[in-house]
């Protein structure tokens, strides 16, 4: 067939349905190593047998390891893979390690996005499991962090690093899901395009800060998964959708022209000498196939960067169903080295969740 058949209507189809037939037999062949519905509930179980969080310090300061956001993202993506899966087993599990909280005697800090965050967890088993008793701390947690907006519309809790994306947009794009209330989905969509316009270069990556002029994996994770589930809920006719989808789009767009050869992203994702990092890479491979699978992304290149990422994600899980190469906890400096020589550990719960995020959109795109 010549150039001009192939730039023909009907060959843009056909080359497109051969891309995508080539697409699904490659997922469709995922060996037991790579599959995600096996790897996924391996670190399931993991996440789901833990009693103490990496650092202790931490869950104190948080109130226990229960309530510390590594592991609220963690025991969330636990929930996220037992739907996705029809899991009933993991999601009975993980509402017996909630019930605690339905007491009056155990609660979570509030007061801070990191706080808060907690409340992604009673609103995901609301939705699937329709108990009303988880929804009053959740809206609570919710409701906080707008008790006192800004004059612009932000969270008062606002401080534009961009791991908040996540820790305001994906609670408050919880409530609307599981309250049905427009305020909520209008909180959400304010609080990320005010941090896009603040945070988002040109490349369509994220500084850490204002003040922090470096593209850092997981930061950029938590941007790249805060659109995702704000995309996810929202409806397509909602007045602010066509303006974060376009950050979304340039995002994705930034993200495959850094994709390192071999799959993943690096810790500091303009610098190829950088160490991998994992968890920003499983936030990544989230967000892009969800938009390969929903169609705000097209076929190419997206689906083939996904096709590369997830074998190379599911190489760096041990045995025991812990992730590799995963940085640590990391505030905001304005000094490359501190990035560059953050230490990396293996079985860290901001890897686990992530890698929980991926293995539920991988799933679903297989």
């Amino acid at each position: 067939m010549g150039r001009k058949f192939w730039k023909s209507g009907f060959g843009r189809l056909l080359a497109a349905a051969v891309l995508t037939a080539a697409g699904l037999a490659a997922l469709a062949a995922l060996s037991p190593e790579t599959d995600p519905a096996i790897l996924g509930r391996k670190v399931a179980d993991n996440v789901l047998s833990r009693t103490v969080w990496n650092s202790g310090l931490q869950s104190l300061m948080l109130g226990g390891p229960d309530i510390a956001y590594p592991m609220v993202c963690s025991r969330y993506g636990v929930l996220m893979f037992a739907d996705a899966t029809q899991d009933r087993d993991l999601r009975g599990r993980a509402a017996k390690l909630y019930q605690p909280f339905l007491s009056v005697w155990r609660r979570p800090a509030i007061g801070h996005v990191d706080y808060n965050v907690f409340g992604i967890v009673p609103f995901e088993l609301h939705r699937l499991t329709g108990n009303p008793d988880y929804l009053p701390l959740a809206k609570k947690l919710a409701d906080d962090e707008f008790k006192d907006p800004r004059p612009d519309g932000l969270s008062g809790y606002t401080r534009f690093w961009v791991d908040d994306m996540y820790m305001v947009g994906s609670l408050q794009v919880q409530a609307y899901r599981s309250l049905h209330e427009p305020i909520y989905l209008d909180r959400a969509y304010a609080q990320l395009l005010g941090y896009c316009e603040k945070l988002q270069q040109l490349d369509g990556l994220f500084f850490h800060t204002p003040d922090t002029p470096f593209r850092w994996g997981r930061g950029n994770g938590w941007a790249a998964a805060a659109m995702t589930e704000i995309l996810l809920a929202s409806p397509e006719d909602h007045p602010q959708r066509p303006k974060l989808l376009e950050a979304y789009r340039l995002m994705m767009k930034g993200l495959v022209e850094h994709q390192d050869p071999k799959g993943l992203w690096h810790q500091l994702l303009d610098d190829p000498e950088s160490y991998i990092e994992t968890s920003g890479s499983g936030m990544f491979i989230f967000a892009l196939a969800t938009g390969a699978r929903k169609g705000w992304l097209p076929e190419e290149p997206y689906r083939n960067a996904v096709l590369k990422a997830w074998p190379t994600l599911a190489g760096y899980l041990d045995a025991d169903g812990n992730l590799k190469d995963v940085c640590i906890g990391t505030g905001a400096l304005n000094n490359k080295t501190y990035y560059l020589t953050r230490p990396r550990q293996t079985g860290d719960l901001h890897g686990q969740a992530a890698f929980l995020w991926a293995a539920s959109a991988v799933y679903l795109l297989k």
